[in-house]
Formats: C-alpha cells, structure tokens, sequence
C-alpha cells in the first residue's frame, strides 16, 4: 500500500473500536522509503527537539532484509515516521497519548494497541488465551525461533475474533514504542514498549505483560524495539 503514491506503507486494517492499526510492524524498507524523502528533525514536537536524526542506529541499510522490521529505532523516529506517513504512533483510542499508568496500559477502552492484540481485551494473546509458542516469533530459546522472521510470515499470529483479523505480530518478533510516556518534558521521558521480541520468555508475550516493558525516549541501541502506526 503506498500513500499518495509517494511512501510504501504498511496496510491499515480497521479494527472494532473505531480505527485502523498497520497490518504488520514497519519494515526496513518503508521506513527507508520514507527516509528518501529526506524528512526533516526540524519542527518536532517539543519532546522531541533534541532529536536530530532519523536513521536506525543499528540494522541499517536494509540489504536483504527488508521486510523486516526495522529496529533501533527511538521513540521520536517512530513517532515522526507514523506522522509523516499519514498516520499516528498507536495511543490513546479516541486521539492523543495514552496514559502511563497500569490501568491505561491494559484497558480496551483506552490503548489502541491492547485493544487489537488482545482482541477488545477478550484475548490473552493475540491467538488466544493459552499460550501456544508455534504461533507468534517469540520465546527466545524456549522455542526454536532466534531471530527476528519478515513481518507477517507468522500468519498464526493474529487473531481470529471478528473485527480483530489480519493484524500481524502483535506478540513477539520485535517490542513496539506507543505512544504511552511518563511524561513529556524531554529525552528522559519513559515511554511504553509492547508485546515483547522474539527473544522474550513466554511469561512476556501476553498483550496484558504485568510488567510491561518501557525505555526512556532516547533509547535507540536495541535491536529489537520496532513500531507500527494506527489511525486515526
């Protein structure tokens, strides 16, 4: 899917609640689509001023790989990418930031993101409500997949509850920044990561993790922190 005939994107799948979350993760090679074009670091949001570049810190150029997911990529360059592309870091349903604290972090109601990988909280997994380490690129080395796989090429790992098909990877493969931070004065903020990597353990996988992951806004040395976009 391409939009405006300028920037390959990831497709937009309408999900029960009122918006559309990208199929899959952002590849390496929509994301160095969107880099072609030169974007600017100028004009970001206050938050995000210190940031004065948008290339992965690692795993780049794409080569081979490029329906990857791209990684080492910080909060801001997602954040900027999701923009620039039409589209919003996956936050609060309804617009905006989704809050920080635990009761937003696994509401369907609230977070974009919860809602489509537990499929309107019915769900534990995005399969599911038992674990099944087949399904999803994830475990680490309690199941045989070591190393991030092309967005995607799991097609088990999404849900089957009506309104909720055809999104891809919500568990595993690589973590995905929301937009969900502890504050917004700068670098040092704390945003939220989801749905875990493919080297995470089981206990990790869940849509609802108890102890969800986050970093600070700077965060970029992490080959497995990936994102994808929703909409509106």
């Amino acid at each position: 899917q391409c939009w405006e005939g300028k920037f390959c994107v990831a497709k937009l799948v309408p999900v029960t609640g009122g918006y559309s979350i990208d199929a899959t993760e952002v590849t390496r090679d929509q994301y160095g689509a969107w880099l072609a074009g030169s974007p600017t670091p100028s004009g970001q949001d206050p938050w995000c001023s210190w940031n004065t570049a948008f290339s992965p810190f690692c795993e780049w150029p794409a080569g081979s790989k490029g329906d990857y997911a791209v990684v080492c990529v910080d909060w801001c360059d997602a954040y900027a990418y999701c923009k620039g592309v039409g589209k919003r870091m996956c936050g609060k349903i309804g617009g905006g930031a989704n809050g920080y604290s635990p009761e937003y972090a696994n509401d369907a109601s609230k977070s974009q993101w919860y809602n489509a990988c537990s499929s309107g909280g019915v769900n534990q997994y995005p399969y599911g409500d038992s674990y099944v380490g087949s399904s999803c690129n994830g475990g680490g080395f309690e199941d045989p997949h070591v190393g991030t796989m092309a967005v995607g090429s799991m097609t088990g790992c999404q849900s089957s509850v009506s309104g909720y098909e055809g999104v891809y990877d919500l568990s595993g493969n690589v973590y995905e920044w929301e937009d969900s931070c502890s504050g917004n004065t700068g670098p040092t903020d704390r945003c939220r990561l989801r749905g875990g990597s493919n080297m995470s353990p089981s206990d990790s996988l869940d849509c609802g993790d108890p102890d969800v992951t986050y970093h600070t806004r700077d965060n970029v040395v992490y080959d497995s922190f990936g994102f994808r976009c929703c909409a509106p």
